[in-house]
């Protein structure tokens, strides 16, 4: 009776080991797979657009900034109105093979209304080291204006929208000529003419987290 009642008990740890192991194969990878659902995706070359693309020299891959503040024109330090500030900032996000991010934020102060534009863009890059120019064809993107005067707001307020085909390759693409690479007071800045004998400094940075 023992012996039957073992030999019973042995087939049954037979036949169950292997359910046991089976269920816990299929455990683990249902939680890898709830894992990776839960991982940001991947951007793919086609979100970027099917545009002209080149490879990004190894010193321009990163995230580039250029921005200019005229904050002490709106106020004086004896407090008078000394007419309209403005801040303009505009950001690229270069990519080894080709895909590029642009940021761009405005904001405009006069007296009691103020507006504010945070635009952003992704598309390709094309780089010509020889030439020292580089194109960007933006694919798609979107923006959020802000406009107000004082408590109030316009229709449309803070809402994302996307832009249109008219800010869009190949209606609008950008261009940059010779440009170089340069340490300024100890950081690496991406110097680029702008005509008129003056020149943006785009200085390398974090890129923002949207």
């Amino acid at each position: 009776m023992k012996t039957n009642q073992i030999s019973i008990y042995k087939g049954s740890v037979r036949l169950l080991f292997p359910v046991l192991l089976l269920s816990v194969t299929i455990f683990i990878g249902l939680v890898s797979g709830c894992k990776k659902s839960r991982v940001t995706p991947v951007e793919t070359a086609d979100d970027y657009g099917k545009h002209p693309r080149s490879s990004v020299p190894d010193e321009l891959v990163g995230y580039w900034i250029a921005g200019v503040s005229s904050i002490s024109n709106f106020w004086a330090y004896n407090g008078s109105y000394q007419g309209p500030a403005n801040e303009i900032a505009v950001g690229y996000m270069l990519y080894k093979d080709g895909r590029v991010k642009e940021y761009f934020y405005y904001t405009s102060t006069s007296t009691y209304c103020r507006t504010q534009v945070l635009g952003y863009k992704q598309g390709t890059v094309k780089i010509d080291v020889e030439a020292k120019t580089f194109e960007i064809y933006y694919a798609s993107g979107h923006y959020r204006s802000y406009n107000s005067c004082g408590s109030s707001n316009p229709p449309g307020f803070g809402e994302t929208k996307k832009y249109t085909s008219a800010e869009l390759y190949p209606a609008k693409k950008t261009r940059l000529n010779n440009w170089t690479i340069q340490q300024i007071d100890g950081k690496q800045t991406l110097v680029v003419p702008i005509g008129d004998g003056e020149v943006q400094y785009y200085v390398k940075s974090t890129e923002p987290q949207k």
